[in-house]
């Protein structure tokens, strides 16, 4: 395989049960072959050995008398024998008394010579004493219809152990290599689509179910880093777009929020208004009272006004003794000045400073109306903007008279 490229663990394990399966069946059939030729071999040999034992009974009387035409009648019935290619019988001086050799040609040689390598040698004896010799050799004629019989069944039950053992080792493969699929698609979904909910099933193989529950183990703490890795994400966004001190909005999230107001707007034609608050005397509050004490005026100051404004308006600190609020679509006009009135009396409420002392707070609000006042975020800014100071200059002058 070239270096790179992959293949799947089916194929994997199909090509390796492949191979078991190609010595599986080349052993089982040289078993069977040997064990075949042994058994064949044993019982063409038993069958000469009795063949053989017929024909000196019955040629006995013939060596006895020294008839040589009596012999031929006497190993009459072993010509008539299948497998037996040729007799001969002898006297005590080796004299051939009698022949007889098969017409027909030998039909496989080859196993004649595996079955039959030298001819057999009978001993006749007549009360104990040796009167002559009957000698035989076999031939295949026997033994064909069994060695085609035998090839046939062998061949047969080879085909038979190799299509179960091929077919016990696909379903072994299907077994094995589908569990570990398993075991992938979950890491693979976890991984792609953060599905960490999905948790391998029990599975019946024992190694694998240990990686399977391993690979669980592995997956609650992956979700429990990701649920971790989630809340300091939304912690740090609502940092990024949090005011640290009052939990109001800040800037960043004012931004965004009229972005999105804006787009509403022009696209309903809708209007909305703008607030921009500036607290009174706040810098004299700092220096005198120090800072711990403008951080509760502001606090309190946060608090107050997500308790006024209504559902769907929006407040923000800019910084400082700075705040804006958005009212929502379709509040513009006498809604504006109504929620300017409502955040005034809001605000002048007593803020206990500690140790017996508090401060009433104020603020200079400035409006600015969508779309008349402007048509974009730094316009309404702006406009709002000069409208608070104009009214924090006429408190001054005020004052002063």
């Amino acid at each position: 395989m070239a270096s790179g490229q992959t293949t799947s663990l089916s194929r994997l394990l199909g090509r390796f049960h492949f191979g078991i399966t190609l010595l599986a069946v080349a052993i089982s059939g040289l078993t069977v072959f040997l064990a075949g030729i042994a058994a064949l071999r044993g019982y063409a040999e038993s069958n000469l050995e009795l063949a053989s034992q017929l024909g000196a009974y019955s040629v006995e009387p013939a060596l006895v008398f020294n008839d040589p035409h009596a012999a031929p009648e006497a190993i009459a019935p072993l010509t008539k024998l299948p497998g037996i290619a040729r007799v001969t019988v002898l006297d005590t001086n080796g004299r051939s008394l009698t022949e007889w050799r098969r017409g027909t040609g030998d039909p496989a040689p080859m196993v004649t010579r595996l079955f039959f390598p030298r001819p057999l040698d009978t001993r006749i004896l007549r009360n104990g004493t040796q009167v002559g010799q009957l000698r035989l050799w076999g031939d295949s004629a026997a033994l064909n219809s069994y060695v085609r019989a035998g090839l046939i069944g062998g061949l047969a039950c080879l085909l038979i152990t190799a299509l179960g053992t091929v077919y016990i080792a696909r379903r072994f493969s299907r077994t094995i290599s589908g569990h570990i699929a398993a075991i992938a698609d979950v890491a693979h979904d976890v991984r792609l689509h953060r599905r960490f909910d999905r948790r391998v099933e029990p599975l019946p193989v024992a190694e694998l179910n240990r990686l399977g529950k391993d690979v669980n183990a592995l997956f609650d703490e992956l979700a429990g880093w990701h649920r971790s890795m989630e809340a300091e994400k939304a912690k740090l966004s609502r940092r990024a777009l949090q005011d640290g001190l009052t939990g109001l909005p800040n800037r960043v999230a004012l931004d965004a929020h009229l972005a999105r107001l804006l787009e509403e707007a022009a696209a309903s034609g809708q209007d909305f208004a703008l607030l921009y608050l500036d607290l009174d005397r706040f810098k004299a509050t700092n220096d005198q009272m120090g800072h711990a004490a403008g951080d509760a005026v502001l606090t309190a100051i946060g608090k107050r006004l997500r308790d006024i404004i209504q559902p769907g308006d929006f407040a923000a600190r800019l910084g400082g003794d700075e705040f804006v609020v958005v009212t929502a679509a379709g509040r513009g006009g006498a809604a504006a000045g109504q929620l300017a009135r409502h955040i005034n009396d809001g605000i002048a409420v007593a803020v206990d400073l500690g140790s017996g002392v508090s401060i009433i707070p104020s603020a200079s609000i400035g409006v600015a109306r969508f779309p008349q006042d402007g048509r974009d975020a730094p316009a309404l800014l702006n406009h709002a903007d000069s409208q608070m100071y104009r009214t924090k200059q006429a408190k001054t002058d005020h004052r002063r008279r």
